[in-house]
């Protein structure tokens, strides 16, 4: 379709378009962009709602500043007086919290990179949504709508901010989420770490204690900032991908704005700055650093785990850096959201977000949580809540 392959190509001042209705190759141009190996590229087939109430406040509290870091939002401001009527004070804030908040998820990482930079969303878009679009093609961004089932229902003033295609008839279409291109080999940092355990070249072998201690190369401790640079407290996080990308619990998040990463056998400190993607009910998150990982492998679920099954527990307890401690899996929980496994490995606090690892030494769990006055009673999330949620970050 013509008007994809011209906001691929696009050259000059930035755009902001919408594509309404679906052509019968809608699917195979939206795998096109996403093929190109750009790195300040984003695509969301929905926006992340904010509802931890601690980073709520944070937001709020830094609203005036932003807004001073951001003159592009005076003038998002501006559209959104002229277009909405009965705007209150605490409305207005509403909104800036989740523009603020969306920015720091999708566009603040992207900002400082090289390349034409591009944002795509699909799904539920507000007046919300809509005007973080148009802040983010204020902020020099190509940005794309992609409406399958029918244009958007906002007021003419917010409308004509962006230049409307149509691609063919409306209809329902679930649009694919966005999985980042493989890098290049030559492209990857020049660091001497393997892709693959040794270890673990042999999936049917089960390792020793000795051989399973090592992969805590592949686990990393987590210090947390907030934005004034305080520490707040210490948890721990797994490498799930080559490209950087640290699997954590999104509590051991929740309080900083600043993250400090650290790696077995690398005294530099790696900072990072956004949680790239959570799930507030399986309370897991994803964040990112400038380095090649090693990743551990996920447990594909080929047989039911079972009690009484060893285990390996690794993670930084009261800040003592990856510590290795063994048990058995006790039992199995479930609440109505989630499904946690229970075992006797020892843990603190500073664990959570730690790998809990069967005897191939693959995680079968994220470390979550103890229970301070029980001996020895920890949950982790399992990892069928695990896979489904990272599968976009395994390559």
């Amino acid at each position: 379709m013509q008007e994809f392959d011209a906001f691929a190509n696009r050259q000059g001042q930035p755009c902001f378009q919408r594509i309404i209705g679906i052509s019968g190759t809608y699917l195979q141009e939206i795998q096109k962009l996403d093929s190109v190996r750009n790195s300040a590229y984003c695509r969301i087939t929905q926006f992340e709602i904010l509802s931890d109430k601690i980073k709520i406040q944070q937001y709020q509290e830094s609203v005036q500043n932003m807004q001073k870091q951001h003159p592009e939002i005076a003038k998002m401001l501006e559209l959104y007086h002229q277009s909405i009527r009965q705007i209150n004070p605490t409305i207005e804030k509403n909104l800036l919290v989740s523009v603020l908040f969306w920015y720091d998820l999708y566009l603040k990482n992207l900002i400082q990179q090289t390349g034409r930079k591009k944002f795509i969303c699909s799904g539920k878009i507000g007046y919300k949504e809509y005007l973080f679009c148009y802040l983010a093609y204020l902020k020099g961004f190509d940005v794309l709508l992609l409406l399958p089932d029918g244009d958007l229902k906002l007021s003419e003033i917010l409308l004509k901010q962006s230049q409307a295609f149509t691609a063919g008839q409306t209809g329902t279409l679930k649009i694919p989420e966005y999985r980042r291109p493989a890098p290049e080999p030559k492209t990857r940092p020049q660091q001497k770490i393997n892709t693959v355990h040794p270890d673990r070249r042999k999936q049917n072998t089960e390792l020793s204690y000795e051989a399973l201690a090592k992969l805590a190369k592949s686990v990393v401790m987590i210090g947390v900032y907030d934005r004034d640079g305080n520490f707040k407290g210490s948890g721990s996080g797994i490498a799930i991908s080559r490209d950087g990308y640290i699997l954590t619990n999104l509590h051991v998040l929740s309080d900083g704005q600043v993250y400090a990463i650290r790696l077995e056998n690398d005294e530099q400190v790696y900072p990072a700055y956004q949680i790239i993607k959570y799930h507030t009910q399986f309370n897991l998150a994803v964040i990112k650093i400038d380095r090649n990982l090693d990743p551990l492998r996920i447990y594909d679920g080929r047989s039911e785990l079972v009690r009484g099954q060893k285990i390996i527990a690794i993670g930084s307890p009261m800040g003592l850096f990856n510590s290795v401690s063994d048990g058995i899996i006790a039992g199995f929980r479930k609440s109505e959201t989630q499904e946690y496994i229970q075992f006797t490995a020892a843990v603190s606090d500073g664990s959570c977000g730690g790998a809990l690892l069967n005897t191939y030494g693959e995680i079968i769990g994220i470390n979550t949580a103890h229970i301070i006055k029980g001996e020895n009673i920890n949950l982790a999330v399992s990892y069928k809540q695990i896979l489904p949620f990272i599968l976009g970050f395994l390559h």
